[in-house]
């Protein structure tokens, strides 16, 4: 069979991983939803959600450009708004908040959600495990900036890499009832995402590249008419009665265009950054995946009897506000203010 001509099944299945795993590390590490594997109700709304968005939004990015930090980070964002006409969270958050609203707009939530955590939450890191663990390219971490792939480096080759997920476990946390909800969270996820992996693996193997596995441009237009549907649908059923007045949409609307001439001008230069020669292949074996969600559920557990989900939770939102300024401003500085024919090691 042709490596380059994967089946509508195989495509099917990679799409299917690829939204379970943003599914996992948006929703199952932040708590919102920590069994999204197991309840109808996350396969009506949560995991379509997150699927749609990565496929359409890392779709327009490959066929514009290349999968480039900055042209990724505000396709991330763009998907990040969704916590707008489908959750009204940027308008009016789900938990307390005293927090300031200019213009209408939670912008402290707004900083932390969208810039940051479904930037790279939701849809950078689905996409680079997702590469580097079931795919022959490498695209995405070959042209990560050097600072950046230091980050990745340190967390997938040193011992960060079973220290994260014990700190995920006690952040996830904060969405567990009980110690017996913290404990089965992460065991019972990663064995889902395990079983597909190795699933892939049987099936499949390293055999298409990244960009093989794209929608093809009826399926990329039906996506998006899915999509469309999709933001319709649950726009009218997710808390109807929190959707504010033009002010506080006109806020949105301005982010939408802002980050919508970001992701042009992003996948624009993309074209012109050469990727570097540095490699990323993750070999993780099905038990490793395992021993992974159970030093999540460790982490869960000792945080549901200690407390520190409370402390950790206040120290991601202050970085998520300056991780999410930070990148901001260095993705308008790196796409108008730094020469063609861009350096990725830089």
């Amino acid at each position: 069979m042709n490596p380059e001509a994967p089946s509508r099944r195989d495509r099917l299945l990679f799409w299917y991983i690829l939204g379970c795993l943003s599914t996992f590390f948006a929703e199952v590490v932040s708590g919102s939803d920590i069994f999204p594997f197991y309840n109808i109700v996350s396969y009506l709304l949560v995991i379509p959600l997150y699927t749609l968005h990565t496929l359409v939004l890392w779709t327009y990015v490959a066929r514009r450009g290349k999968l480039w930090l900055y042209a990724l980070f505000p396709a991330g964002c763009i998907f990040g708004l969704y916590e707008a006409y489908i959750t009204k969270v940027l308008w009016n958050p789900t938990w307390e908040s005293s927090l300031p609203r200019p213009f209408g707009i939670a912008v402290i939530e707004t900083f932390v959600l969208v810039p940051y955590w479904h930037t790279f939450m939701s849809f950078i890191i689905p996409l680079l495990v997702a590469e580097s663990t079931l795919t022959s390219s490498n695209e995405i971490y070959s042209l990560l900036p050097e600072w950046s792939r230091r980050i990745v480096d340190k967390a997938t080759h040193t011992p960060m890499l079973y220290i994260l997920p014990f700190l995920g476990g006690i952040f996830q946390s904060n969405g567990a009832a009980t110690l017996n909800e913290a404990i089965a969270s992460g065991l019972t996820t990663s064995l889902y995402l395990a079983a597909l992996i190795y699933l892939w693996r049987r099936r499949v193997g390293r055999v298409y590249s990244m960009r093989s596995l794209l929608p093809d441009e009826r399926q990329f237009r039906t996506l998006i008419g899915v999509l469309g549907a999709f933001y319709i649908v649950t726009g009218f059923i997710l808390r109807p009665e929190e959707l504010p007045g033009i002010g506080p949409q006109a806020a949105i609307w301005v982010l939408y265009v802002f980050f919508a001439a970001l992701l042009v001008k992003g996948t624009e230069k993309s074209n012109t950054v050469q990727p570097s020669t540095y490699t990323l292949k993750l070999e993780p074996s099905i038990l490793k995946i395992i021993l992974l969600g159970a030093l999540m559920s460790i982490g869960s557990a000792l945080s549901k009897a200690t407390g520190l989900g409370g402390v950790l939770m206040i120290l991601v939102w202050f970085g998520g506000v300056v991780i999410g300024g930070v990148m901001i401003i260095q993705t308008v500085k790196k796409l108008f203010m730094v020469k063609e024919n861009v350096n990725v090691e830089v």
